[in-house]
């Protein structure tokens, strides 16, 4: 008799953490990841994508969105080793904003519409990144 009542509580609230990902997911509130972080500290917001860290190795996705009527992200990467490939893509069209790989110290901004998807890809990259719409 218990099990049957726990799984009536179960499901519906499992439905719900799910339902709650994908509502975060869609809004960019929500950074997917895959690797190796050692000593990450990251900051994901709405109009932000950032993080400085000893060394980090796999993908970080985030979609981030203009404050108000914004048409400029500011990036910025610090490199102490390894490398970063960065993609941003809008996400209305598809449109490819950057698609460059790091290995120094770069600071820069780049112009866009809409919300964007940042993608990261990592190899043993020790340093930070920032982007900020």
């Amino acid at each position: 008799m218990k099990k049957k009542a726990n799984m009536k509580i179960a499901i519906p609230v499992m439905i719900g953490i799910l339902a709650l990902v994908i509502i975060l997911k869609g809004f960019g509130l929500l950074t997917f990841r895959s690797g190796i972080r050692l000593g990450f500290v990251g900051n994901d917001g709405i109009h932000k994508f950032s993080g400085s860290y000893a060394k980090i190795s796999g993908t970080m996705t985030h979609n981030i969105s203009p404050s108000k009527d914004s048409t400029t992200i500011h990036c910025e990467i610090t490199t102490k080793s390894g490398s970063v490939h960065v993609l941003i893509t809008q996400k209305a069209d598809d449109k490819v904003v950057l698609d460059k790989e790091f290995s120094g110290d770069e600071k820069f901004d780049l112009t866009a519409e809409g919300t964007v998807k940042v993608k990261l890809s990592t190899e043993e990259h020790q340093g930070s990144y920032s982007f900020e719409y």
